[in-house]
Formats: structure tokens, sequence, C-alpha cells
């Protein structure tokens, strides 16, 4: 028969058990990698400092990578987002050619736009123009999510880290209004499923247009109209949230009106369809 004594100590074991196991998850280790104005190659430098990184590195320890490429703000939005493309995609092709790991994965986020880092000089920032490569030694926390058929692609939401984007694939507005048409609910559905399952989970709502001029898109200074219709885009997704029970606190939202297409010119239905859209963006998770 147990006794309270024994009942504590067995209590006390059970605590420091756990505690333990908690200590022995290892922080994930990181690695910056900075490139020269307007390149995306992988220079010996760049192979070197990736060598005396993983030089005592378990490679069956680590669950997964991420790496981000950035640009600074030097030169276009379409051009940057490309460039941080091929920054990420240069040291994604390297680490696979020379390392085996479980998980990685690779994205271009464009320009830094972390208000903290962020630093104008008239030849750019150069500690923006980097690949950020994070190895992570958890497993990524697995929830069920009841998702349907179209929702499927919000699984990724969780798996994202701070910084990382995600477009909304079926979020769409009657034309030139923030009215979203009806099968616009399915996404915003799926959405409030996946913060319901993540509740530490926080994102920006980030709207986009099409259609703007060369001028607005060249200069990054929004006109008036574009400015109001994303940003109203973005607080109609918002507001559904909100609707459903989602605080405020774990939602923000803004316009970039047409100062970020993700192609330009747009001398096709389809490249205007890209830039007219609604991505969420990972604040804290």
């Amino acid at each position: 028969m147990l006794t309270p004594k024994k009942i504590s100590v067995l209590f006390f074991a059970l605590i420091c058990s756990q505690l333990s196991s908690i200590a022995q998850v290892k922080k994930p280790d990181s690695l910056q990698l900075f490139f020269d104005s307007a390149k995306h190659t992988i220079t010996p430098e760049h192979q070197e400092k990736i060598a005396a990184f993983f030089k005592n590195i378990q490679t069956d320890d680590v669950q997964r990578i991420r790496i981000k490429g950035y640009t600074d703000f030097v030169g276009n939005h379409v051009y940057n987002n490309k460039l941080s493309k091929k920054r990420a995609n240069s040291a994604y092709q390297y680490i696979i050619s020379n390392y085996s790991f479980k998980a990685i994965a690779q994205q271009g986020l464009g320009e830094v736009d972390d208000e903290d880092e962020f630093t104008e000089v008239a030849e750019g920032n150069s500690q923006h123009r980097k690949v950020d490569i994070i190895l992570s030694y958890e497993p990524p926390k697995r929830i069920q999510l009841n998702l349907t058929r179209k929702q499927k692609y919000l699984a990724r939401i969780p798996t994202l880290s701070k910084g990382e984007k995600i477009r909304l694939k079926n979020i769409f507005f009657q034309i030139s209004t923030a009215i979203p048409v009806k099968d616009s609910k399915e996404d915003i559905d799926g959405l409030y499923k996946v913060l319901k399952a993540y509740p530490k989970l926080k994102f920006e709502i980030q709207g986009h247009v099409c259609c703007g001029t060369k001028e607005e898109y060249e200069s990054k200074e929004a006109t008036e109209g574009n400015l109001k219709l994303s940003t109203n885009r973005a607080k109609a997704v918002y507001n559904g949230l909100l609707k459903k029970g989602i605080k405020e606190s774990r939602l923000n939202f803004i316009g970039h009106a047409f100062t970020r297409p993700l192609e330009f010119p747009e001398d096709t239905v389809d490249k205007q369809k890209e830039n007219r859209r609604i991505e969420i963006k990972i604040v804290s998770k």
C-alpha cells in the first residue's frame, strides 16, 4: 500500500524525470551566410563556414533544417523576391549534395521587413543580404486537424517558423471590393481550425493587389486606393476569424497595395492572379 510519504517521493521523481527530459531537448543551432549585393552563389568562404558549422553535429540528431533566404531593400520587389529564393536554393543544393538530413526545406522571403532590424543606407544593408540555416532537434508538434481537401495545404502553417509566409490559395474577392466571394469561407474556416489547434500561434494577414502602375511598383510608395483596398481585404479575413472567436491579440493585418508584386510586368492574367493575393506571415508560435 502506498503511504502519503511514498506517493510524495514518486511524484517528486516523476517531476524530476520530466524536467530532465525537457532539459535534454537541445535548442536549435543556426548559421548565417552573408552575400555581396546581387550575388547568390555559395562561395568557398561559405563552404568553410558550413563545414565548421556541421563539423560536430550528429546528422541523426537533427530533425529538420529550415533554410531562409533574404535580401536588403535595394532593387525592386520582384527582383529581390527571386534573388532571395536563389540564395536559399544555393544553400539548399550545396547542403543536400554534401550532407544527409531527414527533413530540409527552403524558402525565399524577399526583403527583410523586421522593423527592429531595419537600417536604411544608400547602398543597402549587408546584414540583410543573407541566408539563415536553422537546425531543429525536436520533431515538429503534430496535432490532428480535421481539414477538408481544399484546406489540407493549411496544415503547413504550424510547421513554418517566425517570418515565413504562406499564400492563401482559395481567398478571392468580388472585383474591386473587399467582399470575399462565397468560396473563400472554406479557407477562413481552415485558418480557424489551425489557430484553435495551436493556441500559441500568432500571425499577420497581408493583403496585396494587382494591376497597379509601374510608378507605384518601382517607388514602393502605395497609392491611396490600392493601399485601402489591400488593407480592407486583409481586414476582411481578420474580421472573419474574430467572428469565429479568435482573440485580437493573436492577429494583425496590413495592406501592401501594389508595392510587392510577385510578377512584373503583369502581361498575363495568371501573373495578375499571382499578385492579387492574401498571405499569412508567422509572427510567433
